[in-house]
């Protein structure tokens, strides 16, 4: 776990805990992200790297905590809306960084062969 993921699970945790709203959870992951691409360097490396941490803190939150898969989901939609709606340079990179969140829910999926949510939600990644 590199300090970025470990910094969003802190966050997810803490929000999960005090029961925060999807909106809430999903505001959260995009100023963390937007944050993250406003350090630099600037590049579809780093832009993508933030937003596989963070759907790999949210996956390890399902994992260890029992967290539903609806706040993968989340995660994985303030993520990729953090990258769209960064604009500028970060924007161009929004299919490197829709195929590191995809990447990480497949890895995830195979992990948990028998439940389906998993599969689901990788395939989903490009809608968002």
């Amino acid at each position: 776990m590199n300090g970025f993921e470990g910094l969003v699970m802190a966050e997810l945790s803490v929000l999960l805990h005090a029961g925060v709203p999807v909106r809430g959870v999903r505001l959260t992951v995009r100023e963390l992200i937007v944050a993250r691409i406003a350090r630099g360097p600037l590049g579809a490396h780093e832009v993508s790297e933030a937003v596989e941490a963070a759907v790999r803190a949210a996956c390890r939150l399902a994992r260890e905590l029992d967290a539903p898969p609806e706040v993968v989901e989340t995660v994985c939609r303030g993520a990729i809306e953090a990258v769209r709606g960064h604009g500028g340079e970060s924007a161009r990179w929004l299919d490197d960084a829709a195929d590191a969140a995809a990447a990480v829910l497949h890895a995830h999926a195979r992990e948990r062969v028998d439940e389906l949510t998993w599969r689901w939600l990788a395939a989903r990644v490009p809608e968002w």
